[in-house]
C-alpha cells in the first residue's frame, strides 16, 4: 500500500465510533479512531509500528466501507458542504447589527461544515449548533462541539477548528 495514500473515515465508519449500528474487532476499532478525518498510511503506520497486521485490517476496513481513501487531505474543512436540511438564521432583530449577525452565521456555518466532516450530522452538538440563533448559545455551545471533535477526531483538528471560528468571526 502506498505510504502517502490518505485515509479517512466514511458515514458507516462515523457510526461505527459513536456505537449506531456496527461491530468491528478491537484493533480495527482503533485504527478507525486513529484515521478520523484524515491520515496517511505512513502516518499511521508509524502509530502503530508494532503492528504487523496494519496493511491487512486498512484493506478489511476499505473494503467493508469503513474508511475511503482519498486523494487530497489539504482543506479537510471543506469537503462536505452542512446538509441543505440545516435551518437558516431568523431575521436579526432590530437591535443586533447585520455585521454580528454576519458573523455569527459565518462562524455557525463553518462549524456546522466542520463537523459535518468530521463527526457527521447526528450528534446532539452538531443538532444544537444548528439550531443557535445568537451570540450567546453560540458561545456556550463551542466548547461542546470542541469536546466532541477532540474525541472523535484529534484535540489538534478540534483546536483548528476553534482558531478558525475566532479568525472568521473577527476576533
Amino acid at each position: 500500500m502506498e505510504m502517502t495514500m490518505q485515509l479517512a473515515r466514511t458515514a458507516k465508519g462515523q457510526e461505527e465510533i459513536f456505537n449506531l449500528g456496527h461491530t468491528l474487532r478491537p484493533r480495527h476499532r482503533q485504527l478507525l479512531f486513529c484515521i478520523g478525518n484524515g491520515i496517511s498510511f505512513g502516518e499511521l503506520c508509524s502509530k502503530h509500528p508494532k503492528c504487523t497486521e496494519i496493511e491487512a485490517m486498512v484493506n478489511d476496513l476499505l473494503q467493508n466501507g469503513f474508511i475511503q481513501a482519498l486523494r487530497n487531505m489539504a482543506a479537510p474543512q471543506s469537503a462536505p458542504v452542512a446538509p441543505p436540511a440545516m435551518p437558516t438564521a431568523p431575521a436579526p432583530a432590530p437591535v443586533v447589527s447585520a455585521q454580528t449577525t454576519d458573523s455569527l452565521e459565518a462562524g455557525r456555518s463553518y462549524v456546522l461544515e466542520f463537523m459535518s466532516a468530521l463527526v457527521g450530522t447526528k450528534s446532539p452538538a452538531y443538532r444544537k449548533m444548528s439550531e443557535v440563533q445568537n451570540m450567546a448559545e453560540f458561545k456556550a455551545i463551542l466548547p461542546m462541539c470542541h469536546k466532541v471533535i477532540a474525541a472523535v477526531a484529534s484535540p489538534h483538528q478540534a483546536a483548528e477548528m476553534e482558531a478558525e471560528v475566532a479568525k472568521r468571526m473577527g476576533g
